[in-house]
């Protein structure tokens, strides 16, 4: 991917259009650039005119890939997101057919998911008309904001680089994450089924798909607690009232229930752990579905790991699972509610 054979485009999602930069919007870029809450925190100075937004859109964002955030309702930008190669991007360790994208929006529109929006559209063009292996984004330490829309996205940590020299001269740690190509994929294929969706087939499948993860993960479970707790998996994955199913092409790998603020269940196959799929399920729940709670064995640490990694913390102890089984269970809830 050559960054020179790169043509403008326009683009659009449910409520923005990623265009160009023109001369013309430099008095509204300036009205969001000029706040001092916007960008030092990503690195570069306010703006200090009218003049010197004009001057930011003849320069910076004349880049190939560069794209004003323009809010549909209002028809006017809101901010700026784009699509980095080769001296733009801030990694060492990204490769030549990998790609960073960057992102800012004005104060106002903080917390409505702008931003995810815009960055799931610039995934797309990357991944599917550019033809990059994988896309970057870095965020400097404290920049909790930037990193949520990165993990709403599919992208997950990979490293940290300590002594970075920021655009404005200071050093900062700089925090990278990552999705390749097939992972987000794989986001892709995380689908909602209704009841009347959720056929014998499906719902067989899915139980068979327990029944080999526990086996592989619940180690304390006897042969005689599989077979007792079967047929209640198979009566929650008819009635839940969220269940998401992740799929391999029509196969499903992974799957996850919800009810309320709460995560019931979630297991993957085998073969399917370790790939990022059970964390991109649980993002799914925090972000899309407002999950706080989640119940976990004690027994299965790594599980408890994961939820611990991605924010929750335990509050409570108890001795025995909600039948009644001698199972210790952790009652685990998010420690940044949204």
């Amino acid at each position: 991917m050559k960054e020179s054979n790169v043509q403008p485009v326009i683009l659009n999602t449910s409520r923005l259009i990623l265009r160009p930069w023109q001369e013309t919007d430099a008095a509204i870029l300036y009205r969001y650039a000029k706040d001092p809450a916007v960008g030092p925190i990503a690195g570069w100075p306010p703006h200090t005119s009218v003049e010197h937004s004009l001057e930011v859109i003849r320069t910076v964002f004349a880049a190939p890939e560069t794209y004003a955030l323009v809010l549909k309702e209002t028809d006017e930008p809101v901010g700026s997101a784009g699509i980095m190669w080769g001296d733009g991007v801030h990694s060492a360790a990204m490769q030549p057919d990998e790609a960073e994208i960057g992102y800012w929006i004005g104060v106002p529109y903080w917390g409505q998911g702008l931003v995810p929006e815009a960055v799931q559209c610039l995934l797309h063009r990357s991944f599917t008309d550019l033809g990059v292996s994988a896309v970057w984004c870095g965020y400097y330490d404290g920049n909790r904001q930037s990193r949520r829309v990165m993990e709403k996205c599919g992208l997950t940590y990979h490293h940290t680089e300590t002594g970075n020299v920021s655009p404005l001269g200071d050093v900062r740690t700089e925090h990278f994450m990552r999705i390749t190509a097939a992972e987000w994929k794989a986001f892709g294929q995380l689908r909602e089924i209704s009841r009347s969706e959720r056929t014998e087939k499906l719902v067989n499948q899915l139980v068979q798909l327990w029944e080999s993860s526990v086996r592989a993960t619940h180690h304390f479970l006897t042969e005689q607690d599989i077979q007792n707790i079967r047929p209640i998996v198979k009566e929650v994955l008819q009635t839940i009232g969220i269940l998401v199913v992740a799929f391999e092409d029509d196969t499903p790998v992974g799957f996850m229930c919800m009810q309320g603020q709460k995560i019931e269940a979630l297991f993957l196959a085998p073969a399917y752990m370790g790939k990022g799929i059970g964390k991109r399920l649980i993002r799914l729940a925090i972000y899309t579905y407002k999950v706080l709670y989640v119940d976990v064995n004690e027994q299965n640490v790594k599980a408890e790991s994961i939820y611990r990694h991605l924010g929750f913390e335990t509050f409570r102890r108890d001795a025995v699972d909600d039948q009644g089984n001698p199972f210790p269970i952790l009652r685990m809830k998010l420690n940044y509610p949204l």
